[in-house]
């Protein structure tokens, strides 16, 4: 399976002018591709979705993406992902990479022997997985932080659970397939080979509602899905939920 590394696509600009990134396809059907130091991993032969955990130590933000010198298992090296706040000292879980050499950075003005591209970085605080359940008002999303931007006025369609209904109620839909709707206020992509989407409809805001899902939605797109509501669902790098919508499709 082959995607397209995000933090590389910035290819397209006015006049067609190519920016400081390299479009560069992330396979992960290719070990070799994917490798990362070799103090730092199992071998992608037998693991192709191997997360990895590291302490940032340096942090270079730049205009669309970050630069981060991490330390896993004692070795040091440099990733590059799309724009997000990383605080040195704090751990931080992402998957595969693709190795640069000589990989220029125009705004720092720096070479970097060598590179790793990732496609995203999670920090460890976005999850519970090492502390107690957290109560029914709360996903692992929220301890990191509320999504800001969800709606003033409730968003209603006839057929859908209002999210305040199912966290009312979470007992009664386990496993059970629902029709949501509300506005993604936040997305986090390609992660776990899923896109995670936070959904709001204003009738319980306090709650981050999350989505799994094959389908990239925009944020700020009103979306109704139709997903299976699970309980207690722990995927492991530090997502825990007490409640979240799994293989969510979109309904008309």
């Amino acid at each position: 399976m082959s995607f397209a590394l995000p933090v590389l696509l910035f290819a397209c600009g006015t006049g067609g002018q190519k920016q400081e990134s390299y479009d560069i396809p992330m396979n992960t059907d290719n070990p070799q591709a994917t490798s990362m130091p070799e103090n730092a991993q199992k071998s992608m032969n037998s693991i192709k979705d191997e997360i990895h955990k590291a302490v940032a130590l340096e942090v270079l933000p730049a205009k669309k993406y970050v630069y981060v010198r991490v330390k896993e298992n004692g070795e040091e090296y440099w990733i590059a992902a799309m724009k997000t706040e990383v605080t040195p000292g704090n751990t931080y879980y992402f998957r595969e990479g693709v190795m640069k050499t000589d990989y220029e950075s125009k705004e720092y003005n720096r070479l970097f022997k060598k590179i790793y591209l990732v496609p995203s970085l999670v920090s460890e605080k976005h999850g519970l997985t090492n502390n107690p359940a957290p109560s029914m008002s709360k996903t692992a999303e929220n301890t990191a932080g509320n999504p800001s931007g969800g709606p003033t006025e409730p968003i209603v369609k006839k057929g859908s659970v209002s999210i305040a209904e199912l966290v009312n109620n979470a007992d009664k839909y386990q496993g059970q397939t629902v029709q949501v709707t509300g506005r993604c206020v936040k997305i986090n992509p390609n992660i776990m080979k899923r896109n995670w989407i936070h959904l709001k409809d204003g009738s319980k805001d306090d709650f981050d509602l999350v989505v799994t899902s094959q389908e990239f939605v925009k944020e700020g797109e009103t979306v109704t899905f139709k997903a299976t509501v699970a309980l207690k669902k722990d995927f492991g790098a530090g997502y825990y939920y007490d409640l979240i919508l799994e293989n969510g499709v979109r309904a008309e």
